[in-house]
């Protein structure tokens, strides 16, 4: 944990060049599990665009002094998270979750996903939902630790996928 005040404000336009240079780099670490190149250009294209998401409805950045050192976004569904997708998940749902690397290991995370707990109570829900991709180990440790389990019916894993669906109930 940090001895550092770590504060979780609303993300500002002015955040936003730092929210994509922190999910670069946070997700930087699973390039190499991406089947090619192409398909981890594709994903830093769609970490990038997802500032733009209509649906998108909250934006958290976490900041120790002026620095923004995390980001995580909120949806009010798993609809709104992945309109691409049918999914029948009617409760919040958490994408892109980064730390800055630099910034590991000092509890950033885990106040990113409180807030998002918090966020979804105030929207009436006492669960709240995410996708990992399985070998992004750290992850799935993180989200464990934090109280999260896996949600078998919803982890297309078992149909052949690779992401897993993660659920904590408040």
């Amino acid at each position: 944990m940090t001895t550092t005040a770590v504060t979780i404000h609303p993300a500002s336009e002015a955040d936003h060049e730092e929210i994509v240079h922190i999910l670069v780099a946070s997700y930087a670490e699973y390039k190499d599990t991406f089947q090619d190149q192409e398909r981890w250009e594709a994903y830093v294209k769609d970490m990038k665009e997802s500032l733009d998401n209509p649906y998108l409805a909250e934006l958290w950045v976490a900041k120790v002094d002026d620095q923004v050192v995390g980001t995580v976004q909120l949806f009010e569904t798993a609809h709104k998270a992945y309109p691409n997708f049918e999914l029948p998940i009617d409760y919040p749902f958490i994408r892109l979750l980064g730390v800055d690397p630099e910034w590991r290991g000092h509890g950033i995370a885990r106040e990113l996903l409180r807030q998002c707990v918090a966020s979804a109570k105030d929207m009436g829900k006492d669960k709240v939902y995410l996708f990992t991709g399985g070998q992004m180990v750290n992850a799935i440790r993180l989200y464990e630790r934090f109280g999260f389990v896996e949600d078998e019916e919803f982890s297309p894993r078992n149909s052949g996928g690779n992401a897993i669906c993660y659920r904590y109930d408040s």
